[in-house]
């Protein structure tokens, strides 16, 4: 058994108190029947023992065993809870289109699928620092996009440009907007030149995908939204918006050839993505043969996957943490005291949250980034719950009664999200805070031009951040920094900002972790957010109908079917 096999078997393990239940469901507006307290049992199919040989004679040769053939589906469907908001990987910023996005692109490099998750070649043969800061990369010949477009060194130049666009606002803007200029020594060779050095360069090539020069020069913009061509192992063929996404295979992907990747690996011929917001609707897919894999699943739906034949309860860690950020955005509020910012982190029992509400599938964190993230200090612990302390802060910093704040509660698709958000406001409740909780349904994320314009949010709201990088420059900068697109909690501090500013022009990775291990230990301080949990990626997957799917990460990655 792995020790991440380990670590989950202990944590499904785990079982609470009544005492402990039922403070939780009072809190969550529960009856006593509304939580399960269940392991992460998994319902699979029963495995046949192939039937005993005969007892060799003495004059018999032994037969070799024969090899089992794996038999590849000709169409596999995939439910997810929300739909993606486009097809442009440069814009969609949804966590279910990043299974959608890592089948019909390519990056200039990928994740491998070891445990190291180590950098691998994607359209890049190969990168390397030269003349100090400039970024040298080698790319590959002889790839084409799905409409015949060629692959060379100008797209990566027109990428870079494209993402560097403002008025376009694409996504990944902040992780572009620091490089000069791309310099195209030949057809296949490229030289980046960043204003300082940045040793996060070839990450940003791992999240951010290629997309065509001349069909989007010829069509513009917006029609990656609707129509996108990619490199990647499939290709787009319809998306009917809150319907259905379909892709088909792409038999020239330069990963099935030799030398590739994926060469000689299975191929599935079709795929489909059906957004079903409802998990039981999902089971029921599951159930009926629509679809072969769901996502997420919650641990209290594990009882009703026991007569799904087949069905594989994967958790993969996923690299993403969720939090409760805390806006400073207001004259006079009293968010804006770190007294009350603390006060609110030791007034929620977020270990009986996860053991309750989420099946124990949670892991605790004391930050924004995760464990796999370079700085994450597996040694500092987090706020321990303790609402006498909570409220004495809050008495020393003059709100004895405490207060009322909005809570925001954008709708992520996330199991269980409405439960534990009631869950810490009740917690919040009961040491004076008190909270109105305001939701955002589909993928709407709070009034975007209220925060884009930089005037608010005020209150709190729920977010959440991973990035394919595991790289803590990627969330910190984004989320915490005053020059980040996300930076909404309006948090300042001056010692957080130069760590995080010299960390992300460091070429020595161990003064990074340095680095990022003191800005954590601050941010956890100073408090400005409620800090929560790493979260798992929870599947079901239909192993009669897709008996060697893999999901890695947080990817569902059908490309890369086939035994692990």
């Amino acid at each position: 058994m792995t020790k991440e096999q380990n670590y989950w078997a202990r944590v499904c393990g785990r079982r609470l108190s009544r005492r402990q239940a039922l403070r939780l469901t009072a809190r969550a507006g529960l009856g006593v029947a509304g939580v399960a307290l269940l392991g992460c049992a998994t319902a699979q199919a029963p495995t046949s023992t192939p039937p005993r040989a005969p007892a060799a004679t003495p004059t018999s040769r032994p037969q070799p065993s024969p090899t089992p053939t794996l038999k590849v589906p000709e169409s596999a469907a995939f439910a997810y809870s929300l739909d993606l908001n486009s097809l442009d990987t440069h814009i969609d910023s949804t966590r279910q289109g990043t299974a959608v996005h890592d089948l019909t692109y390519d990056g200039l490099f990928r994740r491998s699928r070891d445990p190291g998750l180590e950098l691998i070649p994607g359209l890049a043969l190969s990168h390397q620092w030269i003349q100090g800061k400039v970024w040298e990369v080698k790319l590959r010949s002889g790839v084409k996009f799905h409409n015949g477009e060629e692959f060379d060194a100008e797209t990566v130049k027109f990428n870079v440009e494209r993402q560097q666009n403002v008025d376009f606002k694409p996504r990944y803007i902040s992780d572009f907007k620091d490089i000069e200029g791309v310099e195209v020594v030949d057809k296949y060779t490229v030289r980046i030149h960043p204003k300082a050095p940045d040793p996060t360069m070839p990450l940003k090539f791992v999240q951010s995908m290629i997309v065509p020069r001349k069909y989007v020069q010829e069509k513009g913009n917006e029609i990656m939204t609707t129509e996108p061509v990619g490199t990647g192992p499939y290709k787009f063929i319809k998306w009917v918006k809150d319907e259905y996404i379909d892709l088909e295979l792409n038999p020239d992907w330069w990963g099935w050839k030799a030398g590739g990747i994926r060469a000689g690996k299975p191929q599935i011929k079709k795929l489909r993505f059906r957004p079903i917001p409802a998990e039981s609707s999902r089971i029921a897919m599951l159930k009926t043969g629509g679809v072969d894999i769901i996502h997420p699943i919650s641990a209290d739906s594990l009882p009703t996957l026991k007569d799904v034949s087949g069905s594989q309860v994967l958790l993969m860690k996923s690299g993403f943490s969720a939090w409760i950020a805390i806006s400073l955005f207001e004259e006079g509020s009293p968010l804006r005291d770190k007294r009350v910012r603390q006060a609110m982190n030791y007034a929620v029992d977020v270990d009986t949250i996860i053991k309750t509400l989420l099946g124990g599938w949670m892991s605790r964190t004391y930050s924004v980034v995760g464990s796999a993230y370079n700085g994450y200090d597996p040694n500092e612990k987090p706020y321990p719950f303790d609402p006498k302390k909570a409220k004495d802060l809050l008495a020393a910093a003059g709100y004895p009664n405490g207060f009322e704040v909005e809570f925001h509660n954008p709708d992520f698709g996330h199991t269980k999200q409405k439960d534990f958000v009631q869950a810490i406001a009740s917690y919040l409740a009961e040491v004076g805070i008190k909270t109105k909780i305001i939701p955002y349904s589909g993928t709407a994320l709070f009034p975007q031009p209220q925060f884009t314009a930089k005037k608010g949010p005020t209150g709190i709201f729920y977010d959440s951040r991973g990035t394919s990088t595991l790289d803590s420059d990627f969330v910190l900068y984004q989320n915490i920094h005053p020059a980040g697109p996300r930076s909404w909690t309006y948090y300042r501090s001056a010692e957080v900002e130069k760590l995080l500013e010299d960390a992300r022009t460091t070429l020595d990775q161990e003064a990074r972790v340095r680095m990022y291990r003191q800005a954590l230990k601050i941010i956890k301080e100073d408090a400005p957010m409620i800090f929560l949990w790493e979260e798992p990626y929870s599947f079901v997957v239909n192993r009669n109908t897709l008996p060697a799917a893999n999901p890695r990460l947080w990817l569902v990655s059908l490309w890369d079917y086939g035994p692990a």
